[in-house]
């Protein structure tokens, strides 16, 4: 019987084949109580010591396999991480701490040190940390099956031209597809910020995530349909679905290889008005794959990565390091280093929560370096001297107003004299600039143009913050709306505070990088935007297409209407005419 579902595009692109389905459900761990003695405690350490070391060979041998292979370096990296975890004393130390003080077994002691980490990133309202939070949840349960003695890898054997249908997918798991004839992957948890989808994207296979309830109607072997691009998953398709369905994989792939050959042409709309395409990175080794994408710089430099994870904060001459080299790779195109947006418990591998009831409203971002002094001089030292190596700017996170923004600007003056005062060399002025991710930022917007460099609308946080919605909450997570007409009015009054004061604005959330809302945004006045590597071909492409007054309607007409739903069909019915060939099923996410 055939079975539809619809899920989150994750991948672009159409993969039809036999299933091939993943049991990676969690396994149930009982908390079981050491028998009195130091013998007791002293044997779980022990086991939990073999289960480490043959997490570290399991994860090493993946990483050697995507080595051998040279596969995207997004997949490496998140490899290593695994390994970096599997690697820290910091994280050993907190599940023996556990079996010791409270003689438990060591599963449980791993699953409770996992779900605090995970449930810390989880709060911080980001999804790039709730992906890093999966990560340790991945991590933990490659050593509950290890110290249950249970297989870890579950894609040994793989045959040629399937759909790996799944709960969820870890990125070791990702690396196995790496290099294998795979024709799509589909799962039942995920965002299109998970390791997941972006693994798949970088490894070109089609995907879909966050399809409920789909193991329950999916058996090894059945046919599946797997379009990335609209969200939509069949299994077992009508007979006279197949022919159009490959049909479409087909020329989805043309589209594919026709916007690598253009990525280095210019984003200039038809009637000549410039668009800078730049990236949104976190790791130097991501540098190369920007600029083979066509990239124009970086919009946005994540700095989160150098401090979770660790017992203590990374030493200035580590940053330095790091920061110089990604500059240097980049000279002589800009890059933008954010300072780190970060919750108050993100310092240590084994957080001491808070008890804030809403850590994404709490101590974090701007607010956590203002309130950390040491900590945020020492990075804003290195970011100063970065500015040697290359066109270096900064940017602070969650700015709410001009209060806070001139107090970090206060903070930077200390670093820079204090690196006069040690006879450094921080070559140019670097411009100092904020992001707009706070409802309060826009409204005095025009008075933050007078001490900011430069505007960077961060619309993932916007969003969330402007619609009162947490998108983790599945309950509400649909009313996430980018297209919500209260969110062109706030990116309008920043992009005209903006250029009221000569000032550039850029955007680098998710909503710069959707094909139906590019229009919108370029007709709103915007000229900067950072998006994923891997989606600069494509907005280039789209920004081609267009024609600035027509999109300037565009965007004058969508701000009267009265719903999110209203601006997505004005939205999706001028990308059908202007650019059809550049959808070809992409849905809407409204």
């Amino acid at each position: 019987m055939t079975v539809r579902r619809t899920g989150r595009p994750a991948s672009p692109g159409v993969g039809v084949g036999p299933a091939f389905v993943v049991e990676g459900r969690r396994l149930a761990v009982a908390r079981r109580p050491l028998a009195d003695g130091a013998a007791a405690a002293e044997a779980e350490a022990a086991r939990l010591r073999v289960a480490m070391a043959q997490g570290r060979e399991q994860v090493e041998r993946a990483r050697d396999r995507v080595r051998e292979r040279t596969h995207p370096t997004e997949l490496l990296q998140v490899i290593e991480g695994h390994l970096m975890l599997l690697q820290d004393e910091a994280f050993e130390r907190a599940v023996l701490q556990i079996v010791q003080e409270e003689r438990v077994n060591a599963e449980w002691a791993v699953r409770r040190v996992a779900e605090e980490v995970r449930e810390a990133l989880a709060a911080s309202g980001d999804d790039l940390f709730r992906a890093r939070g999966d990560d340790v949840s991945f991590v933990a349960e490659r050593l509950v099956r290890n110290l249950a003695g249970l297989q870890a890898e579950a894609l040994a054997d793989l045959p040629p031209g399937v759909v790996i249908v799944a709960h969820e997918l870890s990125p070791v798991e990702m690396g196995v597809l790496a290099g294998r004839h795979v024709a799509a992957v589909v799962t039942e948890a995920g965002s299109r910020a998970s390791h997941t989808a972006i693994l798949a994207r970088a490894l070109g296979l089609p995907a879909v995530v966050g399809v409920q309830d789909l193991l329950a109607h999916v058996v090894s072997g059945a046919t599946v349909a797997v379009d990335g691009s609209s969200g939509e998953v069949v299994v077992e398709p009508e007979a006279s679905e197949l022919p159009a369905l490959r049909e479409r994989a087909r020329r989805l792939g043309d589209l594919e290889r026709s916007l690598t050959v253009e990525r280095d042409r210019p984003a200039e709309t038809r009637d000549g008005r410039r668009v800078t395409l730049l990236a949104n990175l976190e790791f130097p080794s991501e540098v190369e794959t920007a600029l083979g994408c066509g990239a124009e710089g970086v919009g946005l430099y994540r700095t989160e990565f150098l401090y979770v994870g660790r017992s203590r904060p990374p030493s200035e001459e580590e940053q330095v390091h790091i920061y110089s080299h990604v500059a240097g790779l980049m000279a002589p195109r800009p890059v933008t280093l954010r300072t780190f947006d970060l919750g108050g418990d993100k310092f240590v591998t084994r957080p001491v929560v808070a008890g804030e009831l809403n850590p994404a409203l709490g101590l974090r971002a701007l607010r956590l370096g203002l309130y950390e002094r040491d900590v945020f001089r020492t990075q804003l030292r290195a970011m100063l001297r970065a500015g040697a190596a290359g066109e270096v700017s900064i940017m602070f996170p969650m700015v709410c107003g001009v209060g806070d923004f001139r107090q970090a600007l206060e903070v930077v003056r200390e670093a820079a004299d204090d690196l006069r005062s040690d006879g450094m060399t921080t070559g140019r002025d670097v411009p100092i600039g904020c992001m707009i991710e706070v409802p309060s930022a826009v409204v005095v917007a025009d008075l933050l143009a007078r001490d900011a460099a430069f505007f960077s609308l961060g619309t993932n946080d916007l969003v969330q913050y402007a619609l009162a919605i947490d998108r983790a909450n599945e309950r509400v997570a649909h009313l996430y709306q980018p297209f919500h007409p209260a969110m062109l009015r706030l990116i309008r009054q920043t992009v005209e505070a903006g250029r009221a004061a000569g000032i550039p604005v850029a955007m680098c959330g998710a909503m710069a990088e959707d094909p139906l809302a590019l229009p919108l945004l370029v007709g709103l006045g915007l000229e900067r935007l950072s998006i994923a590597p891997s989606a600069v071909p494509l907005v280039k492409a789209v920004v081609r297409a267009l024609r600035m007054e027509e999109a300037r309607r565009l965007a004058l007409a969508a701000l009267d209407l009265d719903t999110a739903d209203d601006v997505a069909a004005a939205a999706s019915g001028f990308a059908a005419g202007a650019f059809p060939e550049l959808l070809d099923g992409r849905s809407c996410d409204c």
